[in-house]
């Protein structure tokens, strides 16, 4: 009876005589395998821009300056950010200017003039499958959007930027 081995890739029985080729042909389909993988994107999470921006604002302005720091933070820490606004947001910010520039260069989703903003982030949560940051409960909302409270990020802003809890 001729000597038997296994193969190191997919531990199936072979005689020594056809185990070389097909170890080449094995080691062959995982490298090429590791090489089409997709690659993981990033995880988007939906962030409440008037939250971030009237947190531990002087004075309850809200200020442009924390969204820029909460998108920065969140993009390194491999999350896809995508602000949702409320129309109003653009005329109170400290920075209009620079808020509609921020909104040209990042994902921003403005809700219609109008409408609660809350109600556009959860419908773009929903659609996306994605986490929502806010410091705010939406208690309002937990008999008609039950789910809200377990895709809830809180977040604490510091000087470097924001931190998810």
């Amino acid at each position: 009876m001729p000597k038997r081995a296994r193969c190191p890739h997919c531990d199936r029985l072979f005689n020594r005589d056809v185990l070389d080729r097909h170890i080449q042909r094995c080691r062959e389909r995982t490298r090429s395998a590791t090489i089409k993988k997709p690659q993981r994107g990033k995880k988007t999470v939906i962030v409440d821009g008037n939250n971030v921006a009237y947190h531990l604002s002087p004075n309850g302005k809200p200020q442009v300056s924390n969204i820029l720091l909460a998108q920065r933070s969140l993009a390194n820490g491999g999350y896809k950010p995508v602000f949702v606004i409320s129309a109003a947001l653009v005329h109170k910010i400290d920075h209009p200017d620079a808020l509609i520039t921020l909104m040209n260069e990042m994902d921003v989703v403005r809700a219609p003039r109008g409408t609660n903003d809350d109600l556009k982030i959860f419908d773009i949560a929903q659609k996306r499958n994605a986490d929502i940051v806010s410091n705010d409960r939406f208690l309002d909302w937990l008999d008609k959007y039950p789910w809200v409270s377990d895709r809830l990020r809180k977040f604490r802003m510091t000087p470097t930027g924001l931190i998810l809890t």
